[in-house]
């Protein structure tokens, strides 16, 4: 009885192969829109460390995905600079008013984002419980 030895694996993918295998911003928007979430009920707890942490970590994941999906960049950054950047601020100020002005324009803002790219029928809102698995007022 001959087995027949099964394939060998490529030594290395192509670019096409690897690009394919790349978490696009389908992937990623589930835990941009956690951290988004988790930012808006740390900052309404007055907790700026965790807002702002929560809003850098968001951030990276964006830029992952202009690399990942350089087709989005413009947007994406746009986004940041006009979007991300007020809600960075009203963290440093530790002005709660301001933040939840900047988040509700932050989610109009992306919900116009996906009506532009043919994905209207996502339509984001914040979920109105805070998260379970983070304690939400500062520490220490």
């Amino acid at each position: 009885m001959s087995e027949t030895p099964p394939p060998g694996n490529p030594e290395r993918l192509e670019n096409e192969a690897l690009t394919t295998l790349q978490p696009g911003l389908a992937r990623l928007m589930p835990e941009i829109g956690n951290r988004m979430w988790k930012a808006y009920h740390a900052a309404r707890a007055e907790n700026w460390p965790l807002a702002t942490w929560q809003l850098k970590e968001m951030r990276k994941l964006f830029r992952l995905g202009n690399v990942t999906r350089p087709k989005y960049e413009h947007d994406v950054e746009a986004y940041i600079d006009e979007d991300l950047v007020p809600l960075f601020a009203a963290c440093e100020a530790g002005d709660r008013h301001a933040f939840e002005g900047a988040f509700h324009d932050a989610v109009e803002a992306a919900n116009e984002y996906h009506r532009r790219w043919n994905k209207g029928f996502l339509v984001w809102k914040v979920p109105q419980r805070p998260p379970d698995d983070l304690v939400l007022e500062p520490q220490g």
